[in-house]
């Protein structure tokens, strides 16, 4: 998988399709990089979410993890004047090794586990909870299908179709569909403490935290 192809065109595109819905949902939990030491970005794509971190200010090491080079491009000169202590490692996500001298508290995951099966989300989520602390926020944005009975419903799952039907051609992502995040997470020992969404639960994003330590895995 990789958005090198769109990397230069996926901002119009997103605003062309959602306004500014997608960027307040990325933004709605920022305000946890204040209290972090270490953040871990999944999929942050060409920089924006790191602009704003440098607009809210942390001293947090962070550690952005992504499969396009363009990307990354893309973000490293958005926060070159920056003083975020930034490292990018371009790499996709189930090859990437988590190391003893980097421990996240903070994870950010935004439009990013819906380029994936169920079944490789369980497997990403697993190994985060592995290798995390125990007090870690995994912070998720993405999209949710409610409800299929209204109109606004039925337009929001042949736009979901599309999408995912644009990003297998260009992105060559692996989903069929969207994967139920709050099921996943709940079945794999987390629990939700804060969710805010738009249009109607379909935008979303939800703060998780591990549901005690006895249940690590």
């Amino acid at each position: 998988m990789t958005f090198n192809r769109v990397a230069n065109s996926y901002q119009w595109m997103e605003k062309i399709v959602f306004l500014h819905d997608l960027e307040k949902v990325r933004n709605f939990h920022v305000s946890l990089v204040r209290d972090a030491e270490s953040i871990l970005l999944l999929g942050d794509g060409n920089g924006r979410f790191l602009e704003k971190i440098s607009e809210i200010g942390t001293d947090a090491q962070i550690l952005s993890v992504d499969s396009s080079s363009e990307m990354i491009r893309l973000s490293q000169s958005k926060i070159h004047n920056t003083r975020l202590d930034v490292r990018h490692v371009c790499q996709d996500l189930q090859d990437f090794e988590f190391t003893k001298n980097f421990k996240p508290d903070l994870i950010f995951a935004h439009f990013f586990l819906d380029c994936f099966t169920e079944n490789e989300v369980i497997l990403i989520v697993n190994r985060l909870s592995k290798s995390c602390p125990k007090s870690t926020k995994l912070v998720i944005s993405d999209f949710f299908l409610p409800g299929k009975g209204s109109v606004s419903g039925i337009y929001r799952s042949i736009l979901t179709y599309i999408m995912i039907r644009f990003f297998r051609l260009f992105c060559r992502i692996s989903a069929k569909k969207l994967p139920n995040i709050p099921k996943i997470m709940r079945s794999t020992g987390w629990t939700c403490t804060s969710h805010k969404s738009l249009k109607d639960g379909f935008i979303n994003s939800w703060v998780w935290e591990i549901e005690g330590c006895s249940k690590r895995p």
